[in-house]
């Protein structure tokens, strides 16, 4: 990857987590707007970010790599987890925080990605559900759109 490799991009973030238990919970939603860089690595498209204050993760950086029908994301910092999605898979994430470690499982329900003339992605949904030493948690939904900034 060289500088000529990198664009600048805005990103659109939006995630909900929902009770896994409670069936009227309406969830929690985080909308985020930040700038980050895009570039391929091989066959891997890539985007970059740091996270703030709102999203509670600053000082950690984001990158959300995005290969076929599998969508990785990748923290380091104050924060640090490796997330992979892959539709119908369930894998176990160490997210290690400043507070300590957490165990998690994250089954993937499904994964979509829309592509431009370029084959970049433009737009990134992940349908996921979150289980704490085996029990329930959260059905999650994060949506990430990206544009090219000028």
């Amino acid at each position: 990857m060289t500088a000529e490799d990198t664009r600048n991009v805005w990103l659109s973030i939006v995630g909900t987590a929902t009770g896994a238990q409670d069936p009227v919970d309406q969830g929690d939603t985080m909308k985020f707007e930040t700038e980050g860089s895009f570039y391929h690595e091989k066959e891997t498209s890539c985007m970059t970010y740091q996270e703030t204050d709102i999203s509670g993760m600053q000082g950690t950086t984001t990158t959300v790599k995005v290969n076929d029908d599998k969508v990785s994301v990748i923290r380091l910092g104050a924060v640090n987890s490796i997330m992979e999605f892959e539709k119908g898979k369930r894998n176990i994430i160490m997210y290690s925080t400043p507070y300590g470690d957490i165990s998690m499982g994250v089954f993937t329900k499904g994964v979509n990605i829309d592509y431009d003339e370029r084959m970049d992605p433009v737009k990134v949904a992940v349908d996921y559900a979150i289980d704490v030493e085996g029990r329930p948690n959260t059905t999650n939904l994060l949506n990430i759109e990206i544009k090219e900034r000028s």
